[in-house]
């Protein structure tokens, strides 16, 4: 079964945030590596949602797409909703789900 995946506002724009950091100081190389990345994790959620580790706390999934970002979902009935693409070399307190 595959799932119809839903961006929240705060994903799109932690994703465009990333994309914009990305494009001042990486090359283009990297910017398209990493949406590319996104594209293919995003497709792995939507094909095997559970594949990813799961927080009861927060009821939500966490998938590295790279070793510096990590992609917060949740599973709904026939959706995935993106919750937010997350630093991870930040803060993990300011992380609120």
């Amino acid at each position: 079964m595959s799932y119809t995946v839903i961006w929240s506002p705060i994903a799109r724009l932690t994703y465009y945030q990333i994309l914009e950091y990305l494009d001042e100081k990486w090359t283009i190389k990297e910017l398209e590596a990493f949406i590319n990345r996104t594209e293919e994790a995003i497709n792995h959620i939507c094909d095997n949602p559970l594949l990813y580790s799961y927080s009861e706390e927060s009821d939500t999934h966490r998938c590295v797409v790279v070793k510096q970002v990590s992609l917060f979902y949740r599973m709904k009935t026939e959706t995935i909703e993106l919750l937010v693409f997350w630093d991870n070399r930040q803060d993990p307190a300011k992380l609120l789900l």
